[in-house]
Parts: C-alpha cells; structure tokens; sequence
C-alpha cells in the first residue's frame, strides 16, 4: 500500500574524544573479564617487584612465607634438623622408590630385567690410534 517500512535512526561512533585525547571507540568494549585480567597482570608485576627488591606487600607476603618454607625445607634436607613439615621430605630422600605409585613400579618391576641385562653388556670401545691422527690437543 504505502510501502513504509520501519526505519531506525543510530550514530556510529569514529572517535572518542575526552579531555584533549581521541580513543578508538573499541575502548568501549571492555568486559570484566578484561579489567579481571588487567587487575591480575598488575598484581603479579607488584608482587614480583616486591619480591626483588625485598619490601613486603600483601601481594608478596604469600611468596615470601612459601619461599621462606623452601629454605627452612633445604637447611632440614641438609642437616639433622627436623620438624613434622621435613618428616615427609625426609622420607623421600631416604627411599625415593617407597613413594612410586603401584602402577609404574609394577611396569618399572617387569622391565627390570631388561634394563639390567642391557647395563650388564656394555660394549667396549677401543680407542684406536687413528683417531686423533698424531696431533695431541696442545701440540
């Protein structure tokens, strides 16, 4: 009949122009995740600086003390110190295959035998003369 069909009116934004600058207008287009992720970058820049340059920041104080564990865990590894924490640590370096799981020690057991026959044929290799053809390293 007429032949109207509904139209709408919109701006497409070129430029964002705030105090004295312009932006892109996919500057608009920030989720949370984005400022999320931003926030994190920043903390691990702030806790990573503080670490280095030994100031305490809240960032940093959770490393610090983990750090701190590390080094109370390799004096306890190294001397006859020991408090409940190292007891586990100590077990394991005492008998490092008394912690392998059931599976890979079974399949570890069954190859065993291979893997020692193999070590007990080593072939040994004469060094010929030829090899270095007279000259020594410093003549």
């Amino acid at each position: 009949m007429l032949k109207i069909s509904p139209f709408t009116y919109g701006l497409e934004v070129l430029q964002v122009y705030d105090n004295g600058t312009c932006f892109s207008p996919a500057v608009l287009d920030i989720t949370d995740d984005d400022l999320r992720s931003r926030f994190m970058e920043g903390l691990r820049d702030v806790a990573a600086v503080s670490l280095q340059i030994g100031y305490p920041t809240v960032a940093s104080a959770p490393h610090s003390i983990i750090n701190g564990f590390k080094n109370l865990l390799a004096i306890a590894a190294e001397t006859e110190i020991t408090f409940p924490e190292a007891e586990q640590m100590k077990a394991y370096l005492a008998d490092p295959s008394a912690f392998a799981s059931a599976a890979p020690a079974a399949a570890a057991a069954g190859d065993a035998p291979a893997a020692a026959a193999a070590v007990a044929e080593p072939e040994a290799e004469e060094e010929s003369e030829d090899d270095d053809m007279g000259f020594g390293l410093f003549d």
